[in-house]
């Protein structure tokens, strides 16, 4: 973080550059945390929501895809790099975790290279959410049935991945606007007004006592 040193009151005191002030703005608009309290109960609340969700995607994978794995659940009838179904399983859930990720970090930071990364991985992922449905459709090595049954699993584990990777990101970002707060003494809520507060008014007096002397 790029700290500037400004003199305010016969100190030295850091503040921090425009571009964190900004992100903390828009950290503050998109929570609207009622107090430090309020933040805190916020990122605790997103950090267990999150972990609850992975933890059972977790267990959904385990029970609709590996528990009891069938012969046809583990044959090679994908297009894309031939993955049996509960390799494509951790695949989608991997590329769609990973989105949310970098979808979180161009979106809040500003940033085109992790929104650039983002937009393949999620276009990936539900390719191969669909791909089982289209081959029931219009091929032989499934039925229409099975091609749906593996769709709906795994469009639920795109979707929690890519859920539970959100709520995980707002902690992230949450406990970054607590230590922001924390660090530069601004109140949840005010940051662009503390950041005016702390700097210093014009020295008129110094002014006026130049010009009595010029004179």
């Amino acid at each position: 973080m790029v700290e500037d040193e400004v003199p305010s009151d016969g100190a030295t005191q850091a503040l921090p550059d425009q571009e964190n002030v900004d992100l903390a703005d828009r950290l503050m608009e998109r929570f609207q945390p009622e107090g430090g309290q309020g933040l805190n109960a916020m990122l605790s609340n997103r950090a267990k929501s999150g972990a609850m969700v992975l933890a059972g995607l977790g267990f959904f994978i385990w029970i609709t895809v590996f528990f009891n794995l069938d012969s046809t659940a583990s044959s090679d009838d994908t297009i894309l790099l031939n993955f049996a179904f509960h390799n494509i399983a951790i695949v989608v859930a991997l590329l769609s975790f990973l989105a949310a990720i970098f979808s979180e970090l161009g979106s809040e930071r500003g940033r085109a290279a992790p929104s650039l990364m983002a937009g393949p991985m999620q276009f990936f992922a539900i390719i191969y959410v669909f791909e089982p449905l289209a081959t029931g459709a219009m091929g032989d090595a499934l039925t229409v049935e099975e091609g749906l049954w593996r769709s709906v699993r795994l469009l639920v584990i795109f979707g929690g991945a890519y859920y539970g990777a959100r709520l995980i990101m707002e902690a992230y970002f949450l406990v970054w606007l607590r230590t922001f707060c924390d660090t530069f003494g601004f109140v949840p809520g005010a940051v662009q007004q503390g950041l005016a507060a702390a700097e210093p008014e014009p020295a008129e007096q110094d002014m006026v006592l130049e010009l009595e002397s010029v004179a």
